[in-house]
């Protein structure tokens, strides 16, 4: 762990357990915490501190693709929605974690980078979180979906 790391501080929280949704020995993925601006909003991070991809070891290389193909179907199913973007910049924490963001086409302000706003939105407080009980919901889902088919 690297102290300055915002990921890795999540990492050892022990709330943390009830928003994660599927974990190996490279990977986590855990529902967004409080404020959650969509019920579905998932993180895919790596458990090792690594600031980008391009310095993944050989495993976390090659689970990469599977672990992240996996987590979207799930996400796709749980949250019934026909599209999951991902989005990966590693500046705000450089720690690789994914964004996994369900795109609901009924939903206006969250197409493309709307989301962005959406997400400054929740994060001030002029729109409101997902409902807790949607949140918890969605993580059973993909929980479950997750535990269903993927094997590493």
């Amino acid at each position: 762990m690297t102290s300055a790391c915002g990921v890795c501080a999540i990492h050892e929280n022990e709330r943390l357990g009830e928003l994660v949704a599927w974990e190996s020995d490279r990977w986590i993925l855990r529902h967004h915490a409080a404020p959650a601006p969509l019920a579905g909003w998932f993180l895919l991070d790596t458990k090792r501190h690594v600031a980008s991809a391009a310095d993944f070891d050989a495993l976390e290389e090659a689970e990469f693709a599977q672990v992240l193909g996996a987590a979207m179907r799930a996400i796709r199913s749980a949250v019934e929605v026909p599209r999951v973007y991902v989005i990966l910049f590693g500046e705000g924490a450089q720690h690789v974690h994914a964004h996994l963001i369900p795109r609901d086409p009924s939903q206006s302000g969250t197409a493309a980078w709307e989301i962005a706003d959406w997400y400054r939105a929740v994060d001030s407080g002029k729109r409101p979180a997902a409902p807790s009980q949607n949140v918890a919901c969605a993580v059973q889902r993909v929980r479950e979906e997750m535990r269903a088919t993927v094997k590493i």
